[in-house]
């Protein structure tokens, strides 16, 4: 018998491994995403009169299979036999290191130069990545056997620079990965070497350069590179940027590019990445959109709603920023939503939470009408609340108009007075507000003059007429 027992437990155990293997293989089938992995690399560009040839080493690799993003115009895509075992994990048509336990393995790849080098050169994401992971280090090596010269910036710090005949070779390093690679025929010196800040030009002050490498520093930013050149046109990467301005004029334009090396934000999102540089150094911008924005958002927030926006945003670095999410990151520590970032994107607009419960007015659910939050108090769009219940809404520059059979209302827009039936009513404080051309009253206005019920449930806000209005 108590074989048999011991024989029925090991066949529960069995089912029940058996069973956990089953889902957890379907999880990994309907989508669930897996965690991202780290690596480092190291990336040798050899510059030649027809193409870059570029050797890619991905080290610190673990027994997962790794789907390779080539750059699209790369050709002559091959592995690389760095050692006996460097190619051992890399598929035929060179699309993915498979299953395996090498933690290093290497691909060659081109990147072709449709005409030779003049006067720059920026080659837009000439390196391969690997799907769902992130290089936690580079290292970069650009040898130049063209004899052609020049500057190469890449964002990674400048180690060193050597100079042979016909060729010259740089090395660069840095935590991260690198996106762009950039060249000009106008070679100027490193003036100033930070901790997370390079800038290369004829003569810096060097007090600013200290300035602007402590913010990226606070920030804890990515190195940067900055290229002061008056010959050159200004261009911007995820690592680096080419400028004519005086480096007294970068504060804003360098803390931007140390937000955009934490994180994944769209190039049109500009207010995004100043707003997250200002909210991250708790420093006010000298760009008067971002600056506004910031300020409004400050002043809206309690300090330890604030404090936290800036833990969550801490925790966000390396993945994806738009309006939209920072927006929900927001709502997150306010405990309601908001669009005021998206909003902003559009044109100045307060800060206001949206409360996400359907509106039913005289036992109908109205999806449409939007109650929102401004300074701790509940506003309703009148034109959509009281039309509904019977009365008709106008308004000109001077005065706003809410009428029904019973009930004639004129609301003063420029002193603080309200008309009802031709008697004058004197109010300390306005019920309404006007927010994108649209006009909102106060939930207590609501109830107090147009007899209103609201009431408020987890999911609902039940707004009822005690005066039997008629709805539309």
């Amino acid at each position: 018998m108590k074989i048999i027992l011991r024989i029925v437990g090991l066949l529960i155990i069995l089912n029940s491994a058996l069973l956990y293997m089953h889902y957890s293989q379907m999880a990994d089938a309907s989508g669930t995403p897996e965690k991202e992995s780290r690596y480092i690399q190291e990336i040798e560009v050899i510059n030649r009169e027809d193409a870059l040839f570029i050797r890619h080493h991905f080290k610190n690799l673990d027994a997962r299979r790794y789907e390779i993003i080539l750059p699209a115009q790369s050709r002559n895509r091959a592995c690389y036999l760095e050692t006996d075992s460097s190619c051992t994990r890399i598929n035929e048509n060179v699309t993915a290191i498979v299953e395996g336990e090498q933690s290093w393995q290497s691909i060659s790849y081109e990147i072709p130069k449709p005409e030779s080098l003049e006067n720059r050169k920026l080659f837009k994401e000439p390196f391969a990545l690997l799907r769902n992971a992130k290089p936690d280090f580079t290292i970069l090596h650009v040898t130049d056997e063209s004899g052609i010269g020049g500057l190469w910036v890449s964002g990674l710090e400048l180690v060193g620079s050597r100079q042979m005949d016909m060729i010259e070779y740089s090395m660069y390093r840095g935590s991260g990965g690198v996106t762009d690679l950039y060249w000009q025929r106008n070679s100027l010196p490193l003036a100033y070497r930070g901790s997370r800040l390079s800038i290369f030009g004829d003569s810096i002050d060097f007090e600013v350069a200290e300035q602007l490498d402590n913010g990226l520093l606070e920030l804890n930013a990515r190195h940067i590179a900055v290229v002061l050149d008056p010959q050159s046109k200004p261009l911007k990467s995820s690592r680096f940027l080419i400028s004519e301005l005086k480096e007294t004029d970068l504060s804003d334009v360098v803390l931007e590019r140390g937000v955009r090396s934490l994180y994944i934000i769209p190039d049109n999102e500009q207010l995004v990445a100043g707003l997250i540089a200002s909210i991250s150094v708790d420093t006010p911008s000298h760009i008067g959109k971002v600056n506004a924005v910031f300020e409004t958002l400050k002043n809206s927030l309690t300090t330890d709603q604030y404090e936290l926006l800036r833990s969550r945003l801490s925790e966000k670095q390396g993945e994806r920023l738009d309006a939209a999410e920072l927006d929900r990151l927001i709502g997150e520590v306010c405990g309601w939503k908001t669009s005021f970032v998206q909003k902003n994107n559009e044109r100045a607009y307060p800060f206001l939470l949206e409360d996400t419960r359907v509106i039913t007015l005289n036992g109908e659910a109205h999806e449409d009408i939007q109650v929102i939050m401004m300074d701790r108090r509940s506003l309703y769009p009148i034109n959509k609340v009281l039309t509904r219940n019977g009365y008709s809404v106008t308004s000109n520059e001077s005065s706003i108009y809410i009428e029904s059979e019973t009930e004639k209302f004129r609301f003063s827009l420029r002193d603080p007075f309200y008309v009802l039936n031709n008697k004058r009513y004197t109010v300390r404080e306005r019920p309404y507000i006007l927010i994108d051309n649209e006009y909102y009253f106060e939930e207590d206005a609501l109830r107090r003059l147009f007899h209103l019920s609201i009431q408020k449930n987890e999911e609902t806000i039940i707004v009822k007429s005690l005066a039997g209005g008629n709805t539309k």
